[in-house]
């Protein structure tokens, strides 16, 4: 009966290695918990920043169509009246500017521009705001793995130590091994709760990207097992730089900015030229004198008739004193320093790829040697040292110690697959579009 609460014991602290790797993701998926895909498309829908740069390019459109429009014509009315005889003048006039020599394709170009700018400050949002979900996701991720680890430990370690209680008091068993395995016990426990609070804090940091409150509830099902980047390291590199430099919306704004800078050449050279306006007008002329005349019938009769004028004009503004040379110079110089933010985004996203893949090559590589010289070894020792307790060749206290060193490689393996997380998703940041 000692020996087989003996083994019993010994099982139950083997048990926590195994059903962590095993039972977990079944009873996730019972809870109905959310993906980091879920989460990513909550951000997506919900984030009010997002909202306020997707407003933006709505006013980009509305000012896009303000610059195709012509200029209203104007209608001027006059009356004139002789205070001091019978005169009086109606004019009606009617102006039409011509808007001449590339103006609108000016205002067009510029607001073109403008608008492809706000399109891709709404899509580089949405990128960084998808690395920035899955990032904290990430983190949450590793801290309920490290934090199930603990608690399904501690629970085994309790349910040893109740059984090793039973075994001292009818004392089939020396009271320094209960009193070594509480230590175990309240040092699990304590552990446990740190690691409860990272949760916690982790969740907080993503309910805010969310857009939620403290209190929402938030459970994230998943873990950090990331699928490989599937392409060679030369060919996918050249492919994701193509990729990158063909779709980075950060990318395609710097190349909106150089377009709009140049459009605002155009249009200021365009305001620099000649311009003209016509005009149509009406004049009705009430005119007189303050005598009067013989009728033909040798009556009287006040000197006085209605004339009507019709009239055209052209007005011709002379580009003479000033061409708008401050404001081309300015515009000129506003190209250049566009050209050199795009020159400058360009090198930027060439070296963030080329690091992204190096980080992924490396931490994958580290990954590999944890995984099947580490943790599986790890795993390995804690079965050869439970053998030797059952054997009585080891003693409680090593197979605690073993216990705790196989903890210790257990959370570094969590640090390493969250390393490789986070290199895939660089690699999807860099990239502009999920790498896999």
């Amino acid at each position: 009966m000692s020996l087989y609460r003996t083994l019993l014991l010994v099982g139950l602290l083997g048990w926590a290695v195994l059903i962590f790797d095993t039972g977990w993701a079944q009873v996730a998926r019972a809870l109905g918990e959310v993906t980091v895909d879920d989460l990513v498309a909550q951000a997506l829908a919900d984030n009010l920043e997002l909202h306020a740069t997707q407003a933006e390019v709505g006013a980009a459109q509305g000012r896009l169509q303000q610059a195709g429009l012509r200029p209203n014509p104007v209608l001027e009315l006059g009356v004139q009246h002789n205070v001091a005889g019978p005169d009086n003048n109606l004019t009606a006039s009617v102006t039409l500017p011509l808007d001449l020599n590339g103006r609108q394709a000016g205002r067009l170009g510029v607001a073109s521009g403008e608008l492809e700018m706000k399109r891709a400050q709404v899509a580089e949002r949405a990128r960084r705001l998808r690395a920035e979900v899955r990032l904290k996701a990430g983190e949450l991720l590793a801290a309920q793995r490290n934090l199930r680890l603990t608690e399904e430990l501690l629970q085994i370690n309790q349910q040893a130590l109740g059984l090793l209680q039973s075994r001292v008091s009818r004392g089939a068993a020396p009271p320094l091994e209960a009193n070594l395995l509480r230590v175990e016990v309240n040092r699990l426990d304590a552990s446990r709760h740190l690691r409860a609070s990272q949760v916690e804090v982790q969740a907080l940091y993503l309910k805010t990207l969310l857009g939620l409150g403290p209190d929402a509830p938030l459970r994230l099902q998943g873990d950090l097992r990331t699928p490989p980047v599937l392409l060679e390291r030369d060919a996918g590199l050249a492919q994701a730089l193509a990729q990158a430099l063909a779709t980075r919306p950060d990318l395609l704004m710097a190349q909106a900015e150089v377009a709009m800078a140049e459009a605002a050449v155009r249009k200021e050279q365009a305001e620099g030229r000649w311009d003209a306006s016509v005009n149509v007008g009406y004049m009705r002329q009430d005119a007189g004198y303050d005598l009067r005349g013989l009728t033909a019938r040798g009556g009287t009769q006040p000197i006085q008739d209605v004339f009507h004028y019709v009239g055209a004009g052209v007005a011709i503004t002379l580009p003479v004193r000033q061409q708008n040379q401050g404001n081309i110079a300015a515009a000129l110089a506003s190209v250049t320093a566009a050209q050199r933010r795009l020159t400058l985004v360009t090198l930027t996203i060439r070296q963030e790829v080329t690091a992204a893949f190096t980080q992924y090559d490396a931490s994958q590589h580290a990954l590999d040697i944890y995984t099947h010289g580490v943790h599986e070894v790890a795993r390995q020792n804690l079965a050869v040292v439970r053998q030797a307790y059952e054997l009585g060749r080891w003693s409680l206290l090593d197979l605690i110690a073993e216990q705790r060193r196989y903890l210790d490689i257990a959370t570094g393996y969590t640090e390493s697959l969250k390393q490789v997380y986070d290199a895939v998703l660089e690699i999807e940041r860099t990239v502009g579009t999920p790498a896999r």
